[in-house]
C-alpha cells in the first residue's frame, strides 16, 4: 500500500499542474482577444470595408474593430466607432483610417494613435479616454493632432489649392471643444501649436521641396488670402513660406476691434 500511494501522488500532481496550465491557456485567449479590440462600430452609411491582414471586411453595425485594422469609406459613406465610455470616432466620406496603436482603460482596449490618410475624422474624446495622456493621437502624412480630451475634426487632402505651387499634402484642424495640440511635421521636428475651441490651423506640406515649391508672398498677404487670421483672440494660422525661406505659422492677432472675414481653406 505504502509503494502504490507513492505511485499515485506524482500521478495526482501531474494531473492538477495539467489542470492548472489548461484553464490558463483558456482564460488567456479571450484576454488577448479582447486587448486587440479598441472599438465597435455603432453606424455605418454607404459602403465601408475594414482590410484585417489578408481580408476584406464589409463594415456592419456591432462589428469590433481591432488594432491594425484599416477603415476606408466610399464616396458618400460614413462610420462611427463607439469608444470606452461614449468617446467616437466618425469617418467622413472617401478617407482611410488606419488603427496604429491602442491602451487599456479600465481593462478595456480603446485606440492612442490612429493615422488618418486621407478625408476627415470628427474625434470625441469624454469620460475615462481623458485620463490617457494623450487621450488620442490622429496623425496625418504631415501634421499630428494631440487631445487629452475635446472634439475636433481633422481632415487631410492631397489636392491643389490657391497660392501653393505643387504643394500635395493639406492637413486642417477645426476644434468644436476643448484644446489640440497641433505638431507641424513630426518627421523633420516641427513645433507644435495649441489650438482652442473655435479655432482652425492648416498645415501645408512638409521637407525641403515643398519649401522650394512654396509660393514667395509676404506671410500677412498669405494669412489674408487664406482667410484665416485671428478673430476674437484665436489663435488661427496656417505654415507658409516668407521672403526670407522661413516657415512661419498662426499668431494670436486677436483683438475685438479685427473684422477680417473668415474663408474656408477648402473654398
Amino acid at each position: 500500500m505504502y509503494i502504490q500511494s507513492r505511485l499515485i501522488h506524482p500521478r495526482l500532481v501531474s494531473l492538477v499542474v495539467l489542470t492548472i496550465l489548461t484553464l490558463t491557456i483558456m482564460v488567456g485567449i479571450p484576454a488577448a482577444n479582447a486587448q486587440s479590440t479598441v472599438g465597435t462600430i455603432t453606424q455605418v452609411q454607404g459602403v465601408a470595408n475594414i482590410q484585417r491582414g489578408a481580408a476584406n471586411i464589409v463594415v456592419a453595425p456591432n462589428l469590433p474593430v481591432q488594432l491594425h485594422d484599416r477603415i476606408v469609406t466610399q464616396p458618400g459613406a460614413s462610420v462611427t466607432i463607439g469608444l470606452v465610455d461614449n468617446s467616437s470616432l466618425q469617418l467622413g466620406p472617401s478617407s482611410t483610417l488606419t488603427m496604429d496603436e491602442s491602451v487599456a482603460i479600465n481593462g478595456v482596449g480603446a485606440p492612442s494613435k490612429v493615422g488618418l490618410l486621407g478625408g476627415s475624422l470628427h474625434s470625441v474624446i469624454v469620460g475615462a479616454m481623458r485620463g490617457s495622456s494623450p487621450a488620442l493621437q490622429v496623425q496625418t502624412p504631415n501634421a499630428v493632432g494631440s487631445v487629452h480630451g475635446t472634439e475636433w475634426t481633422e481632415t487631410y487632402s492631397e489636392n491643389s489649392r490657391d497660392g501653393y505651387t505643387d504643394c500635395r499634402q493639406f492637413t486642417d484642424v477645426d476644434v468644436q471643444d476643448g484644446t489640440v495640440n497641433v505638431t507641424i511635421c513630426p518627421q523633420t521636428g516641427g513645433a507644435s501649436e495649441d489650438v482652442h475651441a473655435g479655432g482652425h490651423k492648416t498645415v501645408a506640406c512638409c521637407g525641403a521641396a515643398a519649401l522650394v515649391d512654396a509660393p514667395l508672398v509676404d506671410h500677412t498677404i498669405e494669412y489674408g488670402a487664406l482667410g484665416v487670421l485671428g478673430v476674437g483672440g484665436v489663435t488661427l494660422g496656417v505654415l507658409c513660406a516668407t521672403e526670407t525661406w522661413d516657415w512661419c505659422a498662426g499668431g494670436n492677432e486677436g483683438g475685438a476691434e479685427q473684422h477680417h472675414h473668415h474663408r474656408s481653406p477648402h473654398q
